[in-house]
């Protein structure tokens, strides 16, 4: 046990050595990094990173000595805390100190126009820079307004402001969401009022408003397999059935109905063959049911009476009154729960945004612009995946990691498929036409299809907690 504890604290080398040694090595790494430029510390290719990796290992017995001490490590590692502390308090009130310590930022792209002379001087390739904008969701070096490789190693981007055209194109797609959650209210109004003209129901020879039903398929999933019962059609009506979501204990499907009183409300329906049954009856419409993270209640998009579009949320069991979550954040198009205080929301505007909010603060950032409506949480990760537009091409499926609000490419989306769903074992499904596609990571798989049933027209697709029953929108064939 003496030798235990003698090995434990008795130093290989003098004390006043272990310090020298520290600061030593503390001091060169400094001017090490500040002299071979900032790009090791953003590790912007698989070189930075090793660099970085294997300099511990290579100073290491430069602090520690022929030192294998408990005492020694710890000392060596108060010495680093100390001279840390000092070195950054002289450089916070030292601006001179402070600039050749860090270095100052610097631009390498001004007004959409790579600057290659800054460039070459930080031993940056076009290449990295493109990566570095690609995952913060910026297709083109062109759409940048300013550039700058900062002090940390980060490369930081700020866009242009949209043009004219652009900002009318936005203005146009930002629009459609309104549209399409009062085209079924509006058409049903007028289904009426034909058939009140008429002393019928519906007008003989009128033609139904476009309408769309919600369908539930039941599945069973064995690793990236995926096998899928028969569909049935849980809403077959005429009129607007839409947006499907599943309850926290999979039991049941909510989503939002237009019904003769040209009101949208959410309704839901028990699996695997329940009535479908009201849930909200308000003076106001509400949209996007989607279960809370604690599973007592669930959030909507509500229009309210000045058609101001916010985040409300209910009691799942219809106890107590509706609240607002979000009270500054608006107008909200979509939305989707990324943990127990933080959303992704689809905010409209000119472009639309990408916007991550706090429940608690109430306050929002922006971490995207000109995104499509497709928002879907990633099993497994603080991560949300939505739909990125890129110019004329095919758009992109984007994951963006919340907590660090870096944005990675995922997948094109098939041709067609507006929507996406992550299933709880995490395989991606999108939807087109009567096919549901699965990603397997080069390219998309036909995983069914629904054709032979009637099936067309695929929108949104959802999967439930435990991935055993897939609901998809998919337009009214023909109700009774």
């Amino acid at each position: 046990m003496g030798s235990i504890w003698h090995d434990v604290i008795t130093l290989g080398v003098p004390i006043a050595e272990k310090i020298l040694r520290t600061v030593v090595v503390y001091v060169f790494l400094i001017a090490g990094l500040r002299l071979f430029g900032k790009r090791e510390l953003g590790q912007l290719n698989p070189l930075d990173f090793i660099v970085l990796l294997l300099l511990s290992n290579t100073v290491q017995n430069a602090i520690i000595g022929n030192d294998n001490s408990l005492l020694g490590g710890l000392l060596g590692a108060g010495v680093l805390f100390v001279i840390n502390d000092l070195l950054v308090r002289f450089a916070y009130g030292n601006r001179r100190a402070r600039r050749l310590i860090e270095g100052r930022a610097e631009e390498v792209v001004r007004d959409g126009r790579v600057l290659h002379t800054a460039l070459r001087r930080n031993l940056i390739t076009r290449e990295e820079l493109e990566a570095a904008a690609r995952k913060q969701g910026i297709e083109h070096l062109k759409d940048v307004q300013c550039a700058h490789l900062e002090v940390s190693g980060a490369i930081s981007f700020t866009m242009k402001e949209p043009t004219e055209t652009e900002q009318q194109h936005a203005a146009v797609m930002s629009r459609l969401d309104a549209i399409e959650k009062r085209l079924a209210a509006l058409a049903t109004v007028a289904v009426l009022l034909m058939g009140s003209l008429s002393g019928t129901a519906v007008a003989a020879g009128a033609q139904a408003p476009p309408s769309t039903d919600v369908w539930v398929v039941p599945m069973r999933q064995s690793g990236t397999a995926i096998k899928f019962g028969d569909p049935v059609n849980a809403t077959h009506r005429a009129g607007y059935d839409n947006q499907p979501a599943f309850t926290a204990d999979g039991r049941s499907v909510l989503y939002t109905s237009v019904r003769s009183d040209a009101q949208a409300d959410i309704w839901r329906f028990a699996l695997p063959a329940g009535r479908p049954e009201r849930v909200t009856m308000t003076t106001e419409s509400e949209y996007s049911a989607t279960p809370t993270p604690d599973g007592r209640s669930f959030s909507v998009i509500r229009v309210e009476a000045d058609s101001t579009q916010r985040l409300w949320k209910f009691p799942l069991r219809g106890h107590g009154a509706p609240a607002l979550v979000l009270e500054k954040v608006k107008p909200v198009g979509y939305h989707v729960w990324a943990g127990d205080h933080t959303l992704v929301l689809f905010v409209l505007g000119t472009p639309s945004t990408l916007q991550v909010a706090d429940t608690r603060t109430g306050v929002s950032r922006v971490v995207a612009r000109n995104i499509g409506r497709a928002l879907s949480r990633v099993p497994g990760r603080s991560a949300v995946t939505f739909l990125q537009q890129a110019g004329d091409s095919l758009p992109w499926i984007s994951e963006l990691d919340v907590r660090t609000n870096e944005v990675q490419r995922v997948a094109q989306p098939p041709r067609g498929a507006d929507y996406h769903v992550w299933t709880p074992a995490g395989v991606l499904l999108a939807a087109s036409g009567s096919n549901l596609y699965r990603w397997t990571g080069s390219g998309w798989d036909v995983a069914a299809d629904f054709g032979r049933w009637g099936v067309q027209g695929i929108s949104r697709i959802a999967v439930s907690p435990r991935g055993d029953w897939l609901a998809f929108v998919a337009d009214d064939a023909g109700a009774p």
